[in-house]
């Protein structure tokens, strides 16, 4: 009888380790749709050059027009 016993607790722990990493993996699954339905991006890829050339000449005109006004208050 001490052998059913035992063993009828062991299930429970293996049933109770279980039932916490499910609700792990839930959990995972909730927070993936939420932000799949938020329109999150999975996977964003790199910058090619040429939009990296781009964004670069974007920022320097802006800096540029920064010192412009700058210049001009100053």
């Amino acid at each position: 009888m001490d052998f059913v016993k035992r063993f009828e607790q062991m299930l429970r722990k293996k049933h109770h380790a279980l039932k916490v990493q499910l609700d792990e993996i839930e959990g995972l699954l909730d927070a993936f749709e939420k932000g799949r339905k938020r329109g999150a991006k999975v996977g964003r890829g790199r910058l090619s050059a040429a939009v990296r050339k781009k964004i670069s000449l974007a920022q320097k005109a802006r800096w540029a027009k920064a010192r412009k006004v700058k210049a001009a208050k100053g």
